[in-house]
Formats: C-alpha cells, sequence, structure tokens
C-alpha cells in the first residue's frame, strides 16, 4: 500500500463517518503522523513508505487518532495543536480551537496606529483562550505590553502552556478575570477580544464535533449572544485611555447589533471588516 493508498482508505472511512473535508483531515493526520507537513506526504521520505514493517507501525500509529474523528472530535484535538500566525498553539477541550477568522483580527491589531505611535502600547486581550492572539502579538511586536484575560482556570493554563513552548512566558501578564473587571481606568491603549457570541439557542444547533467538544463557556454567551461583547464595550469606555482602540471579533449576522451598540456608548469611527468569506467580521472603534 503507498501513501496513495493510504490516503484513499482513510479518506473513505471518514466520508462515511460524515467528516467534512475528509481528504484534508486525512492528509492533516497523515502528517501528523508521520512528524511533517500535509503537502510533503507526498514527497520525500513520506511518500516512500513500502516496507511492510513501515506501514504496519503506520497504521497502528493513525488508528486510534482515526476512531476519534469518527467519533466526531475536531481534528484541531485529536493531533494536539494548530498554527497559527506561524506559531504552534496547543489546543484540546479546555478552550475554543483557534479560527483563521481570528487571524485577521490579530493582522488588524497589528497594523493599529498605536502600536507604531506609542511606545510601549498596553494591549489586553480578553477571553485569551488558548493564548493565540495575545502570543501572536507579542511575538510580532514585543515592544508593547501586554495582559491576557480568561474567566477560565484551564483555559488560562493552556494558554500559558503556548507561551511557553514558543518562548514567550516573560511577555504576558496572565489575570483570571471575569472580562475587564479590577482593571484601573485609563489603563489599556488596547484592548482586543474574541469573546463567545453565539445565542444558547444557536449553541444548541451547532455541529456535534463543535457543541459536543469544544468548551461551551466559550462559545455560548447566553439569549441573544451579545451578552458579553456589550458587557466588555461598556467596560472598555472607561478602561481604555482617549483616543484608545476596541476589536472586537464577532459571529457573521451581527454586524449591525455591534455598531449598534458601539455608536450608543459613544465609540467613534466604527470601522467593520470583512473575514476571507466575506462576511462582516470584526468591529475597530476608537474611545473618545
Amino acid at each position: 500500500m503507498d501513501i496513495d493508498q493510504l490516503i484513499e482508505s482513510f479518506e473513505f472511512r471518514f466520508q462515511a463517518a460524515g467528516v467534512d473535508n475528509a481528504k484534508r483531515v486525512t492528509e492533516e493526520l497523515l502528517a501528523h503522523a508521520l512528524n511533517c507537513r500535509p503537502m510533503e506526504i507526498y514527497t520525500g521520505a513520506a511518500s516512500s513508505i513500502v516496507n511492510i514493517t513501515q506501514q504496519f507501525e503506520l497504521i497502528r500509529k493513525l488508528e486510534p487518532l482515526a476512531v476519534r474523528i469518527e467519533s466526531g472530535e475536531p481534528l484541531q484535538y485529536v493531533i494536539g495543536h494548530v498554527d497559527f500566525w506561524g506559531l504552534q498553539i496547543n489546543c484540546d477541550s479546555r478552550a475554543l480551537i483557534p479560527r483563521p477568522e481570528t487571524e485577521l483580527l490579530v493582522e488588524e491589531v497589528l497594523s493599529c496606529r498605536i502600536l507604531n505611535d506609542k511606545q510601549p502600547a498596553t494591549v489586553v486581550d480578553v477571553g485569551t483562550g488558548t493564548g493565540c492572539i495575545v502570543l501572536t502579538l507579542a511575538k510580532q511586536r514585543p515592544d508593547a505590553s501586554y495582559k491576557a484575560v480568561d474567566i477560565s482556570k484551564d483555559a488560562l493554563e493552556l494558554a500559558r502552556e503556548n507561551a511557553k513552548i514558543n518562548d514567550l512566558e516573560k511577555s504576558v501578564f496572565w489575570i483570571k478575570n471575569n472580562l475587564l473587571q479590577r482593571f484601573a481606568p485609563d489603563s489599556a491603549d488596547v484592548i482586543v477580544a474574541n469573546l463567545p457570541y453565539i445565542s444558547s439557542k444557536d449553541w444548541n444547533e451547532l455541529a456535534p464535533s463543535v457543541r459536543d467538544h469544544e468548551p461551551q463557556t466559550a462559545l455560548d454567551s447566553g439569549p441573544t449572544g451579545m451578552e458579553l461583547i456589550e458587557d466588555l464595550a461598556l467596560q472598555a469606555r472607561s478602561i481604555l485611555v482617549p483616543d484608545g482602540m476596541l476589536f472586537l471579533e464577532f459571529g457573521y449576522d451581527q454586524s449591525n447589533a455591534v455598531v449598534q451598540c458601539l455608536n450608543h456608548l459613544g465609540y467613534l469611527d466604527v470601522t467593520i471588516k470583512h473575514d476571507l468569506a466575506g462576511h462582516d467580521r470584526i468591529a475597530i472603534a476608537t474611545n473618545p
């Protein structure tokens, strides 16, 4: 059995189990087992595994992982990590899996005027989860000062682990806290957040791979899905310095509600950015 046949075999299994993007999942899983990048499984040493013993060992390694995939567990939890802005971010059921949309949120923060004009700017990541946002910012702009907040002790432990594996242990101050409670007025130049924004009703209707495996507290905001965004936007009005900036990720259908909330609270220059699918996804606003 060559690599193409092996891929076809597992792809067929995953399709039969209802796994989305079965071929991509197969490639990612195989690359994990071979300790290489997905495209490298078709080239070099990975593509020439023809020895029966090698094949047996590879299948033995893949089988328990494949069973987890077939049961609906997300690929990222099965292999234990994702690539986020070039960083390896370990992920498990303690926190939400980082999504590509959040990389766009990071891009917007990195390009903001405050990080370029103020030295050092103080950046607060609220609802840090795996730490993917704050760690990427700290890696790219080590001249700023970073704080990361999460209400979950388990999520903070995971974020600290990710800081360690990316040599950023001393770059972020970690805080167990409910949003911005206890933060001093005028203590942040930038606040960035990818908070839970799914309503409780919509959470019940999520795909089982998300609903049954990722932490509900990282997804479900409450009856409307806007509860935490509204609370944070209100708190940030006093925590941000004058002319400070707020960056928010939100659901694809929440743009009008987010803009209305920010305008009502008196934010200036409210701007909406799209994700790669063309959906409204990121709000940027300036504190008066």
